[in-house]
C-alpha cells in the first residue's frame, strides 16, 4: 500500500512539475520558436501520460462499470500517448540537430508507430491485441501483440541514439548534453519500472528529462548567439568584468573579416551565415588547446579573451585560425576572403570600455595595413 502511495506521489510531484514548466515556457516572451512548440506538445502529452497510468492502477481490480470505463479508457491512453510522445521528442531533438522544420515534416514516419498504434486500439476494442480489461473483475490483461509496442517505442529510440552520435560534432556542448540526458532519464525509469512494475517511473522519469532538456536546450538563447553558438556580447561583458574584478592577467582578440560583404552580395546571406558559422566552428575546436573564451560582437566582428600574460600566445592563436582558414574545406573556397585582428593586454587601470576601445583601434590598424598591401599588390599587377 506503502509504495503505491509512493507510486502516485511521484506522478502527482511530476504533474505539478510539469504544470509549472508549462506555465514558465508560456510566460517567457522569447520562447516563440518551431522547437518551444514541439516543446509544448510534449509537455501535455506527457502529462496525460501520468494522469492516464495513475488512473490505470487506481481504478485496477476494482469492479463496476464506471470504474472498467476509467480504467479501460486510461490504459487507451498509456498505449497511445507512448508513441505520440517518442515521435513528438524524436521531431524535437532532429530539429535541435539540424534547425530545419521542412525535415521534420518530411520525416512524418517518427509519427508512424502512433498512427500503427491507434489502427490497432481500434481493432482492441473487438479482439485483445494489445490489452483486455474483464468487465466483471477489472482485472488487466496483457495481449499477444504488446511487444509490437515496445519494438515501436524503441526503435524510434535507437534512431535517435543513432543520429546524434553521427551528428554529435556538429552542435555545441549545451545540446550534445540535453539530449544525452534525455536519452538517459526515460532509459533509467522504464528499467526501474520493469523491475519494479508497480512503481511507476516511466513517465515520471520522462518528466524529469523534460526539465533537464529546458535547462540545457530552451534557455541558452541569452547566452549564446543564435547564428554562430558562441557566446554574446552580452556574456562577454559579464565575463571580463568577472576578470577585471578579480585582477587576472588577460589579452582580448578582435577579429573583424575583410570583404565578407562581397561574400553576401555576390552569393547571398545564406552562404555568408554558413561562413561565419563554419569560422565559430574553426574558433571552437582551436579554444581546446587554449584557455579561450569565444564571442560574437555581431556581423562578421569576433571577440577572443585568452586569460595569459604571454604576448607570444594571442600572436600564435590568430596565426592558426588563419592556417585553418585557408586549409579548410568551405572557408578555402572563397580565394578573397580574409580577416584582419588584433589584440591587447588588458592594463589594470582599464575599464571594460576602454579595453574594448584599445583592441577595436588594434584591430582597425591591421586592417588598414592589409589593405594597403592588397593595393600595392594590386598596383604592381599593372
Amino acid at each position: 500500500m506503502l509504495e503505491q502511495i509512493l507510486s502516485y506521489d511521484l506522478s502527482l510531484f511530476s504533474l505539478i512539475l510539469l504544470i509549472v514548466l508549462f506555465v514558465i515556457t508560456k510566460i517567457k516572451k522569447d520562447v516563440i520558436s518551431f522547437s518551444s512548440t514541439l516543446f509544448h506538445w510534449i509537455i501535455i502529452v506527457n502529462m496525460i501520460g501520468l494522469i492516464a497510468e495513475a488512473a490505470s492502477w487506481i481504478f485496477d481490480l476494482k469492479p463496476g462499470f464506471i470504474n472498467y470505463l476509467i480504467s479501460y479508457s486510461s490504459n487507451f491512453l498509456v498505449f497511445l500517448m507512448a508513441p505520440i510522445i517518442v515521435g513528438l521528442w524524436a521531431s524535437y531533438l532532429d530539429y535541435k540537430l539540424f534547425s530545419n522544420r521542412k525535415r521534420i515534416y518530411n520525416r512524418y514516419f517518427y509519427m508512424f508507430p502512433a498512427m500503427i498504434t491507434f489502427v490497432i486500439l481500434l481493432f482492441n476494442f473487438k479482439l485483445p491485441l494489445y490489452f483486455s480489461i474483464d468487465q466483471q473483475t477489472n482485472v488487466y490483461t496483457s495481449g499477444n501483440l504488446l511487444p509490437l509496442q515496445y519494438l515501436f517505442v524503441y526503435s524510434v529510440y535507437l534512431y535517435i541514439i543513432i543520429l546524434v552520435i553521427q551528428n554529435r560534432k556538429h552542435k555545441d556542448t549545451n545540446t550534445i548534453k540535453g539530449i544525452i540526458l534525455f536519452l538517459a532519464f526515460p532509459l533509467l525509469g522504464s528499467t526501474l519500472q520493469l523491475i519494479q512494475n508497480n512503481l511507476l517511473f516511466t513517465w515520471s522519469s520522462l518528466a524529469i528529462s523534460l526539465v533537464v532538456v529546458y535547462i540545457f536546450m530552451e534557455t541558452t538563447s541569452g547566452s549564446l548567439d543564435y547564428l554562430t553558438k558562441l557566446y554574446t556580447r552580452k556574456i562577454l561583458e559579464i565575463y571580463v568584468k568577472s576578470l577585471i574584478e578579480d585582477k587576472k592577467d588577460f589579452y582580448v582578440v578582435m577579429i573583424d573579416f575583410d570583404r565578407f560583404k562581397e561574400v553576401n552580395d555576390l552569393f547571398g546571406h545564406s552562404i555568408g551565415d554558413r561562413v561565419l558559422i563554419e569560422f565559430s566552428n574553426i574558433i571552437i575546436e582551436t579554444s581546446s588547446n587554449y584557455q579561450l573564451f569565444a564571442s560574437r560582437l555581431g556581423g562578421d566582428e569576433f571577440l577572443l579573451v585568452l586569460q595569459n600574460n604571454i604576448e607570444e600566445v594571442p600572436k600564435k592563436l590568430i596565426e592558426e585560425l588563419k592556417q585553418k582558414v585557408n586549409l579548410h574545406p568551405y572557408m578555402s573556397k572563397f580565394k578573397f576572403l580574409s580577416f584582419s585582428a588584433g589584440y591587447v593586454q588588458y592594463d589594470h587601470k582599464m575599464n571594460l570600455d576602454d579595453l574594448l576601445t584599445a583592441v577595436d583601434k588594434k584591430m582597425y590598424e591591421k586592417k588598414i595595413n592589409h589593405k594597403l598591401m592588397q593595393k600595392q599588390i594590386h598596383d604592381s599587377d599593372y
